[in-house]
């Protein structure tokens, strides 16, 4: 009865909430629907992890988090040590039948421990029930979705309906980034992340509240998938940087203030990412990334993933070999796996969405032509972030990700950001048209 009741109840907040909001901010007509489609897509990520995968990681997340939501009440010391990140025997030795136990992996990576460490308190709301956990993580996360879309819709105040399809509605961001994966947590904290950062660092708005944000969402990315962190922090620096000199009216002094502007911002970041090197493990540097990217590609190409793998060639571990595979990597973490090269349904539904954003994006760039088309990129520094963001996330997973099923999963941040920016580029084309 958890999961019912709680669908009601979750709806019946959103439209409640919808309905107080969407006098004085229209785009909150859009609210109570994005909740439900985030529920459905948690309940969809569990009906084909049980009985069509019969199995995999969303399960196990959910298995691993019920034992430590159990262990509260056995073991509360244990418990709170795990939760805390010490997963030293003494502790893990704590679980036994009583509690169930979490999966062998979990207990040796600290980076996927903590999305069973963070759902153990979702699973205590619900009783412990799978759907149930989904819908509050599913509830929980839509914020985040929603403070991106807020963000764009602020920008861009006329084209919410186009934003709300690409943040909102998109299905495969649906199915992977509502469950209970690592994929919903870091989705929402990276959309949260860029919102506090437009708020705290260029709008200058309730800076305290924004700037806790902002910590607080670099501090999930970073403690799931630090990668996605070292992804959204050029583009960051280069919004902010651009933000600053755009704002600059003298030509001449624009000219000479933005490259040093630029070098500043960038030292910063160099400097961040360098005070944090003890956190990012093996993205800490340029030379553990591209080892990691080498091993990982090599991996993801083996036998056991059954066929879907696909090939971009090998490239050895340097920069310039890195580079090399800069186009093939990128199309491939952009608009891959083509229609024909799904092997099963959720393929094929890939299949068909990765289509319609390759269509869109080739025909923009073919009627604007290219340089146009970068034009009003450089001239909007949020599309300019969203571009080098979803660009260079896309490459940083067609270049690791060597298997299918995990690309259209692994790629999911990076699909709001470049298709915002693709619908928005596609209203100034119709735009110049009537002009």
């Amino acid at each position: 009865m958890v999961a019912p009741i709680y669908f009601i109840l979750i709806f019946f907040i959103g439209h409640l909430y919808q309905h107080s909001k969407v006098k004085k901010e229209p785009i909150y007509k859009y609210y109570k629907w994005g909740i439900l489609a985030k529920m459905l897509g948690a309940i969809g990520l569990v009906i084909i992890y049980t009985q069509y995968y019969r199995g995999g990681d969303t399960v196990n997340y959910h298995l691993s988090s019920v034992a430590l939501s159990k262990l509260l009440f056995k073991d509360f010391n244990a418990f709170w040590n795990l939760f805390i990140g010490n997963l030293d025997f003494e502790f893990i030795s704590a679980f036994d039948e009583s509690t169930g136990y979490i999966t062998t992996e979990y207990a040796h990576d600290i980076k996927t421990f903590a999305v069973a460490r963070n759902t153990s308190l979702f699973q205590l709301l619900a009783f412990r029930s799978f759907i149930g956990t989904s819908l509050l993580i599913a509830f929980v996360s839509f914020i985040g979705n929603w403070k991106l879309f807020k963000l764009f819709c602020e920008i861009f105040p006329k084209y919410e309906k186009q934003f709300a399809w690409a943040i909102l509605f998109v299905p495969s961001v649906l199915f992977w980034g509502s469950g209970i994966l690592k994929d919903t947590y870091t989705l929402s904290a990276a959309c949260w992340f860029t919102y506090a950062f437009y708020k705290a660092l260029i709008k200058r708005e309730n800076i305290f509240w924004n700037t806790v944000a902002l910590f607080i969402t670099g501090w999930l990315i970073i403690s799931i998938k630090p990668y996605i962190f070292i992804a959204l922090m050029p583009g960051s620096l280069l919004w902010l940087s651009f933000q600053q000199i755009k704002k600059i009216n003298n030509f001449l002094f624009k000219l000479l203030a933005g490259p040093g502007f630029i070098a500043l911002v960038s030292l910063t970041g160099y400097f961040l990412i360098n005070s944090l090197s003890s956190n990012l493990g093996q993205f800490s540097d340029t030379d553990k990334i591209i080892s990691k990217a080498v091993a990982t590609q090599y991996d993801l190409k083996q036998d056991y993933y059954k066929g879907n793998a696909f090939d971009i060639g090998t490239f050895d571990a340097s920069i310039s070999g890195v580079l090399s595979k800069f186009p093939e990597a990128t199309v491939a973490g952009l608009f891959r796996p083509f229609i024909w090269e799904a092997k099963n349904p959720v393929m094929v539904l890939a299949g068909i969405e990765n289509g319609v954003l390759l269509f869109l994006t080739v025909f923009l760039i073919i009627r604007l032509g290219p340089l146009p088309f970068f034009r009003v990129i450089s001239q909007e520094p949020i599309l300019f972030f969203s571009m080098i963001f979803g660009v260079f996330f896309a490459f940083s997973v067609g270049l690791t990700t060597s298997n299918f099923g995990a690309m259209v999963r692994y790629k999911i941040p990076a699909v709001p950001y470049f298709l915002a920016s693709i619908l928005v580029i596609n209203e100034h084309y119709k735009n110049l048209k009537k002009g």
